[in-house]
């Protein structure tokens, strides 16, 4: 998504900044050829679309006035989709993983708290407008880095846990990190 936008930001930018020296070249009295400076505004234009194409599908109620608000929507939008993926990517890692317990009874209720976490996770990337951050490392490290957790000199963590992701830190409390297994990627 990012490399969308910041290309078309890219190409607005060259654009104005060729519609800029003809327009100086132009107050300067000097020749101009208008073929040329039609071509620059289209391009703009082109780049512009572009732009509102993007805002309107990641945030269809967005409105700005000037280039600093546009910026500041593009950066909103990219931490949107950065805390998605995030999201989304902690969920592919706990379907990816498995329980080992000596006990079915436990393995198959951790189980079950893995699966709401992962169907929380998912919700909240789906139909969140502005998804919560997931504090900690990325996905492949995040079980390792949550179960290390402790009361009470990671209290702020857990706090925000609790409160934005229930059913991930029920999960997180029930398990230990020797239960935890995750299976290797194959090579194709």
């Amino acid at each position: 998504m990012s490399t969308s936008w910041q290309s078309a930001c890219v190409s607005l930018d060259d654009s104005l900044t060729q519609i800029r020296e003809s327009l100086d070249n132009l107050g300067a009295a000097r020749e101009v050829n208008v073929d040329n400076l039609m071509e620059q505004l289209a391009g703009a234009m082109d780049a512009a679309r572009s732009l509102r194409s993007v805002i309107s599908s990641s945030m269809p109620e967005a409105t700005w006035q000037t280039r600093a608000e546009l910026d500041d929507l593009l950066v909103r939008i990219e931490k949107t989709s950065n805390a998605r993926a995030r999201l989304m990517a902690l969920a592919t890692e706990l379907e990816r993983g498995s329980i080992v317990h000596r006990r079915a009874a436990r393995a198959k209720l951790l189980n079950q708290f893995r699966d709401e976490a992962i169907n929380e996770l998912r919700l909240q990337a789906d139909t969140k407008p502005e998804p919560l951050v997931l504090p900690g490392p990325e996905a492949g490290q995040w079980i390792e880095w949550a179960c290390a957790l402790q009361e009470p000199q990671d209290n702020e963590v857990l706090l925000g846990l609790r409160r934005g992701f229930a059913s991930l830190d029920n999960f997180i409390a029930n398990l230990e990190p020797d239960m935890w297994v995750v299976k290797a990627e194959s090579a194709v």
